[in-house]
């Protein structure tokens, strides 16, 4: 349908400013467009964040945009770095771009936390009694060990002294003269004098203060 041009509409000739600009916006456009230019027109009355926030919610609305990176978005207006990298990791593992695993370690990485799993477990086929473990950790993690007073040329050779330990220390406590233990007492009491000497210790450990 053919229209006037908006100045040749006689009850728009004393318009001016915003007004003029809202009246022909309305008058010219419709939809999406209409509420585009609006947003437009009134940017000067809304602070930055609420302006582009507005923009993200009109996008997503008018299905510009898909959820996804409607999300994204909203993250990228965050001014707490900590909580945008924390919201982040939680989008993507809701989205399947990474695992529990990964996630949990990037969170407690992200919030300054110590954080140690054990992502792999081998064992041969000979017996389930050899076997290896792999191990994985955050920085925080070894930070804590050193405090603890482990040490060592590298963070790997640190976990493994505290891992080394650490299984020595639950197998002591299966050790304790009960249960069906106390059938091999000598045998066992060899065990944990052997594993309390001073050579079975990790190398480089520091005493408790």
């Amino acid at each position: 349908m053919f229209k006037l041009p908006f100045g040749a509409l006689p009850g728009h000739w004393g318009l001016a400013g915003k007004t003029r600009e809202i009246a022909q916006a309305e008058y010219e456009l419709e939809g999406y467009d209409l509420e585009r230019r609006l947003l437009e027109i009134r940017k000067d009355d809304l602070d930055e964040k609420e302006y582009n926030r507005k923009l993200i919610d009109l996008d997503f609305k008018h299905g510009k945009t898909g959820n996804e990176r409607y999300q994204r978005q909203l993250i990228e207006l965050m001014v707490d770095e900590k909580q945008k990298v924390l919201a982040t990791l939680e989008l993507d593992l809701r989205e399947g771009k990474i695992k529990q695993l990964e996630y949990d370690k990037a969170v407690a990485t992200a919030k300054g936390e110590p954080w140690v799993n054990i992502v792999n477990m081998d064992f041969t086929k000979k017996s389930s009694l050899e076997g290896s473990f792999e191990l994985d950790w955050n920085e925080h993690f070894v930070e804590k060990l050193k405090v603890e007073g482990y040490q060592g040329a590298s963070s790997d050779a640190i976990v493994n002294q505290w891992f080394m330990e650490l299984c020595r220390n639950i197998a002591m406590e299966e050790f304790d003269g009960t249960g069906d233990f106390t059938a091999d007492s000598a045998a066992n009491l060899e065990t944990m004098k052997r594993w309390n000497s001073p050579e079975s210790l990790p190398q480089g450990r520091k005493g408790h203060s």
